[in-house]
């Protein structure tokens, strides 16, 4: 069976299934953040009228700008992107033919990106007994035949962190032999008190941060992420960038939810504490759960037979059979409201009497 690549679109994983959707359902299969924008940010009619008759600017010098201001980087370390994907493809477009580094389970278009482009590609794997951390003594030897390396942070799907000292450890061995680390921050804005490394870029210009803006201001439908990164790289990905690629709109959605420092605090302490609330709930009725920082985790299912009682139950859940090393044994799920979570949590409780 071809299993649908990502979350969200739940009807389409039915279908997949060949299975009824029930009428009402709860899709725990998305990442993004369940609690609704003020609605005075929200654009009227006329304004969304007005920015779909305009040509987008292709550098999207307004936004860069303010970023640049936020992250504390020059404009020149910003190039915009049709979400953190189109990101991705640039930097493997840019990699083309050479080697890299994916640390898995992690998301997918990293991978797949990499294989169309040609690189050849080590793995390196974490498991739960680990905690899903990785590795140095594993990632050593082999940086000195990479490239370039992938991580993500938190990651996808496990949800989890590397420890700030190791994860600067790996930054200085992987600049010592010149291997780019490319660090994908696509979940940084749920992670409460968590640190980004797009502050240590002046002591590490081998590194490329990706970020997205489609999970916590509700942009997964206009798409847009970035990529800060020395200068000299952000000028490798424009020669590969198409014109036009960000949207008007998206441009202008972002300048206006860029402002919303107390929605984006608030968000975060209440996803922190569902989480918390959540995976404790789940861990005393047994369950093995990824020990994530964000707004999403990991739960173990390994006779397979949960997924599709969640699925008849209307209450979906992100299958990890495309996910390296996880085969389907898992499932990942969002942290959503508190009375979709109780949704979840009762029906667990149901289903393990």
């Amino acid at each position: 069976m071809q299993w649908p690549a990502h979350g969200a679109n739940p009807l389409r994983l039915y279908e997949a299934l060949q299975m009824v959707p029930p009428k009402r359902y709860i899709d725990f299969s998305v990442n993004t953040n369940p609690y609704p924008l003020p609605e005075a940010v929200i654009p009227t009619q006329a304004e969304f009228y007005e920015w779909v008759c305009q040509y987008p600017d292709p550098d999207g010098m307004k936004l860069i700008l303010t970023l640049a201001e936020r992250e504390g980087v020059q404009r020149s370390q910003l190039l915009l992107g049709n979400g953190a994907s189109e990101c991705i493809y640039l930097l493997a477009q840019w990699l083309e033919n050479r080697r890299v580094g994916i640390f898995e389970p992690t998301f997918s278009e990293y991978r797949r990106a990499c294989e169309l482009y040609g690189c050849s590609i080590h793995s390196f794997h974490a498991v739960k007994e680990n905690g899903w951390l990785y590795e140095l003594n594993e990632v050593k030897p082999i940086l000195p035949t990479l490239d370039a390396l992938f991580l993500c942070h938190p990651n996808n799907p496990t949800g989890t962190i590397w420890p700030k000292e190791t994860l600067q450890q790996l930054l200085m061995l992987a600049r010592e032999e010149s291997v780019f680390v490319i660090v994908d921050e696509a979940f940084y804005d749920f992670w409460l008190d968590g640190f980004s490394v797009v502050d240590w870029l002046d002591d590490y210009p081998n590194v490329i941060v990706l970020r997205s803006l489609t999970k916590m201001y509700h942009l997964a439908g206009a798409r847009l992420g970035y990529v800060v990164a020395h200068e000299n790289v952000i000028a490798e990905l424009k020669k590969r960038k198409p014109p036009w690629s960000v949207n008007t709109i998206a441009q202008q959605l972002a300048l206006r939810l860029l402002s919303l420092s107390s929605f984006v605090d608030e968000t975060k302490r209440a996803i922190a504490s569902e989480r918390q609330r959540v995976i404790s709930e789940l861990r005393k009725l047994g369950y093995d759960v990824s020990p994530s920082v964000t707004n999403f985790y990991l739960l173990g299912d390994e006779t397979k037979t949960l997924f599709y009682a969640f699925l008849r139950q209307g209450l979906i859940p992100r299958h990890t059979f495309n996910f390296p090393g996880l085969a389907g044994n898992y499932l990942r799920f969002a942290v959503r409201t508190k009375e979709e979570n109780d949704e979840l949590l009762s029906f667990l409780r149901r289903w393990s009497r």
